[in-house]
């Protein structure tokens, strides 16, 4: 997958607007639809702020890998809730996987 697809790819899974996505990275809209397109490709700089905005690393922007444990990290509440949960007890890791599967399912029925 080119880097232009996984940029379109990943905005639509986050379920965010191409304005959204350049206001994020601080881009312009317009440059977002360039990007997506692949009429222009995205300087390091500017792939690092896309990065950033998409919760993912530039590698797999790249394509040098796919998602993985790293662009959950990079998804900022994300890292913040796995630090938070590595200190629960057993106990309450049950309850947070739990309410998990209640979030999965609500929105297994009723998508965005």
């Amino acid at each position: 997958m080119s880097v232009s697809a996984r940029i379109k790819e990943r905005r639509n899974r986050l379920g965010i607007t191409q304005t959204q996505l350049a206001k994020a990275a601080r881009l312009t809209p317009a440059a977002i639809s360039q990007f997506e397109s692949g009429a222009r490709k995205p300087a390091f700089d500017t792939l690092s702020s896309l990065a950033d905005a998409l919760k993912v690393t530039t590698d797999y922007l790249l394509g040098k890998k796919e998602q993985g444990y790293d662009d959950l990290l990079a998804d900022p509440k994300v890292s913040i809730m796995f630090r938070g949960i590595m200190e629960l007890s057993e106990e309450d890791k049950e309850t947070m996987l739990e309410f998990y599967q209640f979030l999965k399912d609500k929105n297994d029925k009723n998508p965005k």
